[in-house]
C-alpha cells in the first residue's frame, strides 16, 4: 500500500464502510454539505457548470443537482469502486452528470475535461495528496475556472498541536452521539475507536501524513491566483475554504 495514491479508496471494504457510515463518522456532515451549497452565489435556476474533485459516490453532486436542477457536473475520482457507486446513484440525471476516471495525484487528471467551470468543489479528498501535489492541483483548478469562478474545498486540516488529542476525543464523542442517533444503540467508544483504527490501516498509514495546515493551504490558493481566499466554515479539524479566480 506504500504506493497507493488513493490511500485505500480502491479497497471495496473501505469504500463500503464509508458509504454506509458517512453520516456517522464525519462530524456534522449534513451541516457541511448544506453550507457548501449555501456558498454558491447563483439563483437556483441557473445552469451552472461544476467540477467535483474526488467526487466519491456522488454525495456532493447529488446535493448540487437537487438545488440546481439545470446544472451540469463533471465528477472526477480515481477509485473505480467509488465511480461505480456514483454512476448508480446519479444515473437518473442523465447527461447532467459526466463521470471522469482519473487520479488527482497525477498531473494528467484533467486530460479530456472541458472547462471552463463556474465552480469547483471537493469533499474530504484533497488531503490524501502530498503537499506539493496540493499546490499543483490548486493551480490546475484555477486554469479550469471561468474568471470570477469559485473553488470550495471541504476537507480535513491539521489540528493545533496543543489541542490535537482533545480534538480527537471531541470527534469520537460526536461520532458516538451520531451513531446512537442514527442506529438507536449506544456503542462503547472503544468499539468505535477499533473501527477507526481499521480504516486507517486500510489507508496504508498515509492518511494523516498528508494532512496540511489551513494556513498553508490558504497561502497556496493565493499563490495559485485565487482572491477572496478565506476559511468560511470550521469545526475542529474540518474546514470549508477556498476563493475566487481573479
Amino acid at each position: 500500500m506504500a504506493g497507493d495514491t488513493l490511500c485505500g479508496w480502491g479497497d471495496k471494504r473501505k469504500v463500503s464502510y464509508f458509504v454506509e457510515n458517512a453520516e456517522i463518522i464525519v462530524p456534522h456532515r449534513r451541516e457541511q454539505l448544506a453550507f457548501l451549497l449555501d456558498l454558491f452565489p447563483w439563483p437556483h435556476d441557473t445552469g451552472i457548470s461544476v467540477l467535483d474533485l474526488g467526487a466519491g459516490f456522488g454525495a456532493i453532486t447529488e446535493e448540487i443537482l437537487r438545488q440546481y436542477r439545470n446544472a451540469v457536473v463533471t465528477c472526477v475520482d480515481g477509485s473505480r469502486e467509488m465511480l461505480s457507486l456514483a454512476r448508480e446513484r446519479l444515473q437518473s440525471r442523465g447527461e447532467q452528470v459526466r463521470l471522469h476516471f482519473a487520479d488527482l495525484a497525477e498531473a494528467s487528471w484533467h486530460r479530456g475535461i472541458d472547462g471552463p467551470f463556474d465552480v469547483s468543489v471537493s469533499g474530504l479528498a484533497i488531503h490524501h495528496l502530498t503537499d506539493a501535489r496540493k499546490r499543483e492541483l490548486y493551480r490546475e483548478v484555477s486554469t479550469l475556472l471561468r474568471p470570477g469562478g469559485f473553488f470550495f474545498n471541504n476537507d480535513i486540516v491539521i489540528a493545533p498541536p496543543a489541542l490535537k488529542s482533545h480534538f480527537e476525543q471531541l470527534t469520537l464523542h460526536i461520532i458516538q452521539k451520531q451513531d446512537e442517533s442514527k442506529r438507536g444503540v449506544a456503542r462503547a467508544r472503544e468499539q468505535i475507536e477499533v473501527e477507526m483504527r481499521e480504516q486507517l490501516r486500510l489507508a496504508g498509514g498515509q492518511h494523516h501524513s498528508h494532512i496540511a495546515s489551513l494556513t498553508d493551504q490558504l497561502t497556496w490558493l493565493r499563490e495559485a491566483g485565487f482572491s477572496s481566499v478565506d476559511c468560511y466554515w470550521k469545526y475542529l479539524d474540518l474546514a470549508i475554504f477556498g476563493g475566487a479566480k481573479e
